[in-house]
């Protein structure tokens, strides 16, 4: 791995919860994430393996086509002398742009006088239907639910919007901005010693890793991924249709990228795996199967 301890070191401009730095490495600036510090009391981890999901997460996206932030893990020498693994993201926005998170967009749908950054679908398919200056609001809803599945497929419960948004032109043209931040995928909290032991256990881990909840909400009430997959509305169905068979083509180079992943355990790798397969199985794999059924049923119809 790269060892970016003696990069040159910028002010850093990013936000966020991890520690983090911005560098200068091969003449690019990146944002560079350590390890997240636990914040839950009774958590007796170190810390969480946030940056290996994040790099991970990162990639799955990047082989399903989506435009999305380039990663990599590296390592950092503390002035202690203690080296952390970390995960350096190119900043998107250095040649050009300003990355406006969805939040911010959120706040400018004034219409009916209420604060519209609450995590619900109605509030945010209103905001990408009527929000000024976005270039193509049909590609940016087509995306909203094509990123929704594969942060379905990722366990990421934390695509908060924060963690999504658009570039901003120098016109003020908004853009879609890369897929960023995942690194709450792909089970970031727990040990190697749990993974193994709900490896044994099949019940354990299946009711683990099939019960995805998204940050988004529906009447006020979280999104269960496995629900929402069974009775989709129409620009989810679409996104069903089209990315379901994608991600089930790329399964061999998705599990490529995991066993290619410097530090992390066979075990780690085995249950990472095994969710991934889990949820393609026995959610997007049932509900394409269905939509497909209901689709060909309603063009007989006709």
């Amino acid at each position: 791995m790269v060892d970016l301890t003696d990069c040159k070191q910028e002010i850093n401009r990013f936000g966020g919860s991890e520690n983090k730095l911005s560098l200068i490495y091969d003449n690019r600036r990146y944002m560079v994430k350590f390890p997240d510090p636990i914040r839950q009391k009774d958590n007796f981890l170190s810390y969480m393996h946030n940056v290996f999901s994040e790099d991970i997460g990162c990639k799955i996206f990047k082989v399903l086509g989506f435009d999305t932030q380039n990663t990599f893990l590296a390592t950092y020498r503390l002035q202690s002398g203690k080296q952390k693994i970390v995960v350096a993201c190119e900043d998107f926005t250095q040649d050009g742009g300003t990355l406006i998170e969805f939040s911010k967009l959120a706040l400018q749908n004034v219409e009916n006088g209420s604060v519209r950054t609450q995590a619900e679908i109605e509030n945010i398919m209103d905001t990408l239907r009527y929000s000024n200056g976005i270039s193509d609001r049909n590609a940016s809803i087509a995306r909203f639910w094509d990123m929704f599945i594969v942060d379905g497929l990722i366990q990421n419960r934390d695509r908060n919007l924060d963690n999504w948004g658009f570039i901003q032109n120098d016109d003020g043209e908004l853009n879609l901005a890369p897929i960023y931040d995942c690194g709450s995928s792909l089970s970031p909290l727990i040990t190697e010693e749990i993974m193994r032991d709900r490896l044994l256990n099949e019940a354990v881990f299946k009711r683990e890793e099939y019960n995805v909840y998204s940050c988004f909400r529906h009447h006020h009430k979280r999104i269960l991924f496995s629900e929402i997959m069974k009775n989709p509305k129409k620009e989810l169905k679409s996104s069903i249709l089209k990315l379901v068979p994608i991600i089930k083509d790329n399964m061999t180079k998705i599990n490529q990228i995991i066993e290619d992943t410097p530090k992390i355990t066979d075990v780690h790798k085995d249950y990472l795996k095994k969710g991934l397969i889990l949820r393609l199985e026995n959610i997007l794999l049932k509900s394409y199967k269905q939509q497909k059924n209901l689709s060909i049923g309603f063009a007989r119809v006709r």
